[in-house]
């Protein structure tokens, strides 16, 4: 009863308007463009001001409503693309976890349905909108070409590219894949932001968001994705390889939370709460190579159980 009473004094005392909640939304966001650096992990806290309107016990519409109304009333009015852009970055990073956290409250979904339908909302809607942008051109070829340009201009005021023929030849190639991946980037990011909320919904209260990390799984039909996205990599041309491929690699990040998971499993309550230890397997995860395994890893546990043990180190929930 303690830390219940506690958790509802901690609200009202950081009792949010809807104004301010949509007000603080949107500046988090704006930290995207503004601030260098740190103006993209800033920007993951957008939707925490909405999550703590529904908290209160209100629609998250009421602190979001106004600003996508009044972005796409200007995106409207004046027919810029980046104001279109701007709309639909604040309706992934901001609108999308707070309402998919509402949904989450009224459906018994596991954390690995809830993260893989907002994967692919923020995929399907990334994709879509890539391809209104620059139609009837290649998305990816569109992106590269901005990519580029822009890497030029940044070695240029550096006093040149330095490193090279090689180098040059290695920037063009990263270039070329990070655009022709980017919804699938993109939406690795919003679920990142999305993530990055999750085990914070029991401090406001919320009854999800309190499964340890270390059980999470990832949906059941995801296989089924895996397949159709594999498929389409390698036999498709054109439009629809893109967006086969940008499916593949979104599921594989999934997996890669999968297998991520299995390794906290195993690390145990020891050394799995230990922040500097999940800092350390996390970057080393990032390496290429590894986080590949690590997706063949919950791929793997998808089909044949992996996790086994009880509360117990080394087998445990961490």
């Amino acid at each position: 009863m303690a830390g219940s009473d506690e958790t509802v004094n901690r609200q009202r005392r950081l009792h949010l308007g809807p104004a301010l909640a949509g007000f603080l939304s949107l500046a988090a966001l704006a930290s995207l463009v503004f601030v260098p650096l740190l103006g993209a992990f800033i920007a993951m806290l957008a939707a925490l001001p909405l999550v703590h309107l529904i908290a209160q016990g209100r629609p998250s519409i009421l602190g979001w409503g106004w600003i996508a109304v009044a972005l796409a009333g200007a995106a409207l009015l004046w027919g810029g693309v980046w104001l279109a852009a701007a709309l639909l970055a604040y309706l992934l990073l901001a609108v999308l976890p707070a309402v998919a956290v509402e949904a989450w409250l009224r459906r018994p979904w596991s954390t690995g349905r809830w993260a893989a339908g907002i994967s692919a909302v923020a995929l399907v809607a990334i994709s879509g909108f890539l391809i209104a942008a620059f139609y009837p051109a290649s998305p990816a070829d569109e992106i590269a070409h901005s990519l580029q340009a822009a890497l030029d201009e940044t070695m240029r005021s550096m006093g040149g590219a330095g490193g090279g023929l090689g180098a040059a030849d290695l920037l063009a190639q990263g270039v070329q894949l990070t655009a022709y991946l980017a919804p699938a980037l993109a939406a690795s990011y919003v679920l990142s932001a999305a993530l990055w909320v999750r085990p914070r919904l029991p401090l406001l209260g919320l009854p999800r968001g309190a499964e340890p990390f270390a059980l999470f799984t990832s949906e059941e039909w995801l296989p089924v994705a895996f397949a159709v996205g594999g498929l389409g990599w390698v036999f498709a041309q054109g439009m629809a390889k893109w967006l086969a491929t940008n499916l593949f690699v979104t599921v594989l990040g999934l997996y890669f939370l999968h297998g991520l998971a299995i390794i906290h499993f195993y690390l145990g309550r020891r050394f799995g709460t230990n922040r500097w230890v999940r800092l350390a397997v996390a970057l080393f995860a990032l390496q290429i190579p590894v986080a590949l395994a690590l997706s063949a890893l919950g791929l793997t546990d998808a089909f044949v159980r992996l996790r086994r043990g009880g509360a117990t180190d080394g087998g445990s929930e961490a």
